[in-house]
């Protein structure tokens, strides 16, 4: 029959691993196409309907209220607050540390928090906010067609490469986000394939579907000689102190926060109300501040700021922002970095042009340095120049910007490591005490959780059995080590060779000696939902360690073996070794 015949050609497709990563890569490229388009339009619908009306009569303040209170309640009603401020570091810890399932409510729920907050304006970016979104639907199709679960983790880094491609009209800048900045450096090449095409498709998707042109518009880029180049490097210093300067204040301001507003639901109202005392600012300076900056980049761009405006917007542009994701407003860091990167460069050409081209029409070389000031402040943010480098490059469409932003992004980038020393997202990894699995041993560990390789059929003795009970029991098993319990069957201690080898040949102590008197009662335990990289931290002696239901409970479940965890380990690398 023909339907069986489609049936069997799907199903051979489907289990051709090539054949297979590509359509991996088509499906999630598509999921995080159109998941760009929708969460833009909610937003900017948002933006149109709840914060423009209030621009003309600088009423700005009513309206960031009002999103202050929104994420209060979306906080306290469902009751978590892991949903406000800047969280896109543990979303890579998640990925890193875990098997990478994401729910279908935790997605919603974050997605809609992030439309508020850029809705309502905060001074933040929807990169990071898409790029967990796209993790997000990549993790949730992944679970949903069944795949093997060391294969989710390609579906998350598919739809993280295709929500930024999506974003900014640049794949090539997709693909390189999810090794340097989204940290999935375990992903092998073989997925490299799937995140290209993902990040394709959802280019084009989005592309088709936006009406908006490229929101940098595009210019020529020039360049004299190279000489420049050597202007181009002392902007990278300065970009770097002016990169450090806004992780030193963002910091600063989050432990104020803290100090004063030690209650994280009602601090977006605060926010809220902070940011329409900015947005008060003359001159249209406060406005440009708020949301994420892409017309204040237009503007730049096309030399419409005084330079007093330009630097009164670049002096509250970094406070507004440490005041938006400190409060609460969730978001990402991208756009910001590249707003205050943009602005950087303006100043900075715009002083080059006065003194050194001052024959030049104003505002022609200005926005070349605007450009690679914008790739120089996000390479010293995310530490990651390469990704820059090809942003900027996918910006501008021409190769001349390459060189001077390679230069500006290298210098800006060792500063800001010298003064911070590790990147935006890494510093509050190391505060928060999370770390970052970087290689396939540990991923692979990490994968493995307990419930998963322990015995359930656990043979325990009671903990007030006789020695002599005991020998005469030994010979029915092959087993060497014990879990002891009590009358009520928790666990009271653990028994194992070195133990009890002492004790056999006491024949005149067999009926006086019971095993709890030889056992350890210090007992180091596992719970089922453990992985195996926790629990080789402590699992420092012993062949077996008991599983116990919950942490601090008693009852046993199962029994982890040592020699169980190493042909589970070795079977897994195998698997992974086999794969292209």
């Amino acid at each position: 029959m023909p339907s069986k015949k489609i049936r069997l050609t799907i199903s051979d497709l489907w289990s051709n691993q090539y054949t297979y990563f590509i359509l991996v890569g088509f499906i999630v490229g598509i999921c995080a196409g159109f998941s760009n388009v929708i969460f833009h339009f909610l937003y900017q619908t948002v933006h149109l309907l709840f914060i423009s009306p209030l621009e003309s009569g600088n009423m700005v303040i009513f309206g960031t209220i009002v999103g202050g209170l929104i994420l209060f309640f979306i906080s306290y009603l469902s009751g978590r607050d892991d949903i406000l401020g800047y969280k896109f570091h543990k979303f890579i810890h998640t990925i890193s540390r875990g098997s990478g399932v994401i729910s279908i409510k935790e997605t919603i729920l974050k997605s809609f928090s992030q439309i508020v907050s850029l809705g309502f304006g905060g001074s933040v970016g929807q990169e990071g906010p898409m790029a967990q979104l796209g993790g997000s639907i990549g993790s949730i199709v992944g679970q949903r067609i069944r795949i093997k679960k060391s294969d989710l983790k390609i579906f998350i880094a598919c739809g993280i490469a295709g929500a930024i491609a999506a974003t900014f009209n640049a794949p090539i800048t997709g693909v390189l986000f999810v090794e340097e900045v989204a940290l999935l450096r375990n992903i092998k090449i073989r997925s490299f394939l799937p995140v290209v095409i993902s990040a394709a498709t959802a280019t084009v998707i989005a592309g088709f579907f936006s009406s908006d042109q490229n929101i940098f518009n595009r210019v020529d880029f020039l360049i004299f000689n190279y000489n420049e180049l050597f202007i181009y490097a002392l902007m990278g210093v300065a970009i770097g102190f002016a990169s450090s300067f806004f992780t030193k204040l963002h910091f600063f301001i989050e432990k104020k926060f803290d100090d004063f507003v030690p209650n994280l639901k009602i601090r977006p109202i605060i926010g809220g109300a902070v940011l329409g005392i900015l947005a008060l600012v003359p001159f249209g300076i406060g406005l440009d501040v708020l949301g994420n900056g892409y017309d204040a980049i237009r503007k730049a761009m096309t030399y419409e700021y005084s330079l007093w405006i330009a630097l009164g917007i670049l002096l509250l542009k970094p406070l507004a922002t440490s005041i938006t994701l400190n409060s609460g407003w969730p978001g990402g860091i991208f756009a910001p970095s590249i707003f205050m990167g943009a602005i950087c460069g303006y100043l900075f050409g715009f002083g080059v042009e006065s003194i050194f081209y001052p024959q030049l029409i104003p505002g022609e070389l200005t926005t070349s340095y605007a450009i690679v000031g914008m790739g120089t402040f996000l390479a010293a943010m995310t530490q990651a120049p390469l990704t820059s480098i090809f942003f900027t490059f996918e910006l501008t469409q021409t190769y001349q910007a390459v060189l001077p932003v390679m230069v500006s992004s290298v210098i800006g980038t060792t500063i800001y490591r010298l003064i911070i020393g590790r990147s935006f997202e890494a510093c509050y990894l190391k505060k928060e005490n999370l770390e970052i699995i970087q290689n396939e041993e540990s991923n692979i560990l990490s994968n493995m959780k307990v419930n998963e390789i322990m015995r359930k059929d656990v043979v325990t003795i009671p903990e007030k059995m006789t020695l002599g009970k005991f020998i005469e029991f030994l010979p029915s098993t092959h087993l060497t080590t014990f879990p002891l319990i009590d009358q009520d069957d928790n666990l009271s201690g653990i028994i194992s060779v070195q133990d009890y080898r002492g004790w056999v040949l006491e024949e005149e102590l067999r009926e006086v000696v019971i095993m709890k008197d030889l056992a350890s009662t210090n007992v180091n335990t596992v719970t089922p939902d453990e992985s195996m990289l926790e629990v080789l931290k402590h699992w420092d002696k012993g062949d077996m360690l008991p599983v116990v239901s919950r942490n601090g409970s008693k009852k046993i479940v199962g029994i982890l073996a040592r020699r169980d965890a190493l042909i589970a380990y070795n079977k897994a690398l195998s698997e992974e070794s086999s794969e292209l």
